[in-house]
């Protein structure tokens, strides 16, 4: 005896929610048009709501337009295979006998996942109606980035997942039929969508009993077919209502509705996966593109279904800083022994070094003075110097005319060679460590570095 709605998946994120306050197909529609409007940061609540022009509204980077319930009209067709180029056509040639208007003049768009060779809901709206909404935002700096209807026919939560049609928002366990009871222009009006249709159907009040009921019989027979056409039983039927109008349904339907403001109805439309924005009103490619990555960023930002993966990023970010910072705290205690070690071996081994600024150059320095007391040489002797490019010359006579020498460092010029044989021997002491530079006049030669 119970009845379930249930959400097909996490909601995404919306930032501006919005419908035209009158629906009025007058052409051109006029830029000081009022519109309702909802926001919401996170797809979960509302946030602020208002009714204002279009240039008053507030700036967001999102905005989704919901369509009137008399805004849009749906058929139910079976498309043939065509290439996607043709689809608009052979969708004109399916419906110009169900539709009253030029098909010209009229605005087509697929349920969502509807392909061609399968059995779709069509929604159709008036083309020179919706553009100039369209525009009217546009030009006040608010493009809208998804079209969505305010009702649309439902799907069984039976249905295959591959099954046309069953990818829309809303499902239900049992067949049956949303009711919603909303003030439009100044009418009462009752909105109806089962799996078999959508119908709006205005609310009058009788003033004689006998009236009435003819009034309850004349708005039944305009809803969309009873689920009673499956076998099913039409008592779990789901009426809602905006608080404004709730009581005026009740008295003239002799039926309970469930509370349902505007702006969560709003909300609840931005939700589904509908975009009626198809052929010659659908965003670019890139546009495209750039409004799924900003839905699906809000979405993992605030959505409920995405806060273990945002905690689980946050520890693992925080794991790694921790692991880095003491990775980094070993290496530096690391740096830090060796470092003492050095001095304490520089002062063990020459005591008289009691200040100590870079303990490789003061040892290598302490060395070579141990070296010229003993008589040894050193590497920074002019013979070792010449010995080593004696070595690293294999054999060549490849000996200097003029040398230059200071204590550590030689400066040879006047090669008995080519430049490309003293390159080769620049070369072959650098290999063995020495610090070689060569100008192409002068090759200067240093030990190598301690």
């Amino acid at each position: 005896m119970g009845r379930s709605v249930a959400l097909r998946h996490a909601p995404h994120p919306i930032v501006l929610i919005l419908t035209p306050a009158d629906f009025s197909v007058t052409t051109p529609t006029p830029t000081s048009a009022l519109f309702d409007w909802a926001a919401s940061g996170n797809g979960q609540q509302i946030n602020d709501l208002g009714q204002c022009a279009a240039s008053l509204l507030p700036r967001d980077d999102e905005v989704v337009l919901v369509l009137p319930p008399r805004a849009v009209s749906w058929h139910r067709v079976a498309l043939p295979k065509v290439a996607s180029t043709r689809l608009r056509a052979a969708l004109e040639g399916l419906l110009e006998d169900r539709l009253l208007a030029d098909v010209n003049e009229l605005h087509f768009a697929l349920e969502p996942g509807g392909k061609s060779g399968q059995a779709v809901w069509v929604a159709v709206c008036q083309k020179t109606w919706l553009r100039s909404w369209l525009q009217i935002l546009e030009g006040a700096g608010r493009p809208v980035t998804r079209i969505v209807p305010s009702m649309w026919p439902l799907v069984q939560s039976e249905a295959p997942v591959a099954s046309a049609g069953a990818s829309r928002s809303f499902e239900l366990d049992i067949p049956s039929t949303i009711h919603w009871a909303h003030a439009e222009s100044g009418q009462v009006w009752l909105g109806s969508s089962s799996v078999l249709g959508v119908s709006c159907t205005p609310l009058l009040e009788a003033n004689s009993g006998a009236g009435g009921s003819a009034s309850v019989a004349a708005i039944t027979a305009l809803m969309p077919p009873s689920p009673d056409a499956l076998g099913e039983s039409a008592e779990y039927d789901i009426w809602l209502a905006d608080p404004s109008v709730a009581t005026v349904a009740e008295r003239i339907l002799n039926q309970r509705f469930e509370l349902v403001a505007q702006p969560q109805w709003l909300l609840r439309c931005s939700q589904s996966d509908w975009n009626l924005a198809q052929f010659d009103l659908s965003l670019s490619a890139s546009a495209r593109r750039g409004q799924r990555l900003r839905r699906s960023l809000r979405q993992w930002r605030s959505a409920p279904a995405w806060r273990p993966a945002r905690w689980g990023l946050a520890a693992l970010v925080g794991v790694q800083l921790v692991g880095l910072n003491a990775a980094a705290w070993h290496e530096s205690s690391a740096l830090q022994a060796k470092q003492q070690a050095v001095q304490q071996t520089l002062q063990q081994t020459f005591p008289q070094v009691t200040l100590v600024l870079d303990a490789p150059v003061q040892m290598q320095r302490e060395l070579v003075r141990l070296q010229q007391t003993a008589g040894a040489l050193s590497l920074g002797d002019l013979e070792t110097l010449l010995g080593a490019i004696d070595q690293a010359s294999g054999g060549d006579n490849l000996m200097p005319g003029t040398i230059n020498y200071t204590p550590g460092d030689g400066r040879f010029a006047g090669w008995r060679a080519t430049e490309d044989q003293v390159r080769a021997l620049q070369q072959t002491l650098e290999r063995a460590g020495w610090r070689v530079r060569f100008d192409g006049n002068e090759l200067a030669l240093s030990p190598p570095a301690p």
